[in-house]
């Protein structure tokens, strides 16, 4: 399945992607093995089995441009290792495409497939202090920010309307 935003398509992975995870993964722009992305490509097909409704193991996301939905600019999704009842967001991505508005788009889509697909009452995030975009975003994408670190890093929270 995929999920649309006004510019930007993220979607699950499969075999075909395999030079783009490749490419891709991790975000530190270090690509890996065709034989590691074959493995990430797999542990992120056991994760989608195991989320559920009022739940999620963790659900990863290629995030691509609606106008070439086959180049991953990034990753994001949802963590629930901590909480799978409240997951935490993330969204990584490429240095290019940053500052566009797209990880905005992302928090968006990602709140909304937590409470509708996912049945879920809350979503957190966090960032550090000197990513002030990551804030920003996660602001403006309907996050609500409830605290800080000890080390001044900014906690956010979204809740589902009831």
């Amino acid at each position: 399945m995929d999920y649309r935003t006004e510019n930007l398509i993220l979607r699950f992975v499969t075999e075909d992607d395999l030079t783009e995870v490749a490419r891709t993964w991790p975000s530190d722009h270090r690509p890996i093995s065709e034989k590691a992305a074959e493995g990430m490509i797999e542990n992120m097909r056991q994760n989608y089995g195991k989320n559920a409704k009022g739940r999620i193991c963790h659900l990863c996301l290629a995030v691509c441009l609606a106008d070439d939905p086959h180049t991953i600019m990034g990753w994001c999704g949802l963590d629930g290792s901590r909480d799978p009842v409240e997951p935490e967001i993330f969204i990584l991505l490429d240095e290019e495409y940053r500052n566009q508005g797209y990880g905005t788009q992302c928090v968006r889509k990602l709140l909304q497939i937590a409470t509708e697909d996912y049945a879920l009452s809350g979503v957190h995030g966090g960032c550090a202090k000197e990513n002030i975009a990551s804030a920003r975003a996660m602001a403006k994408g309907g996050m609500v920010q409830y605290g800080t670190e000890e080390n001044g890093d900014p906690l956010f929270r979204f809740t589902a309307m009831e």
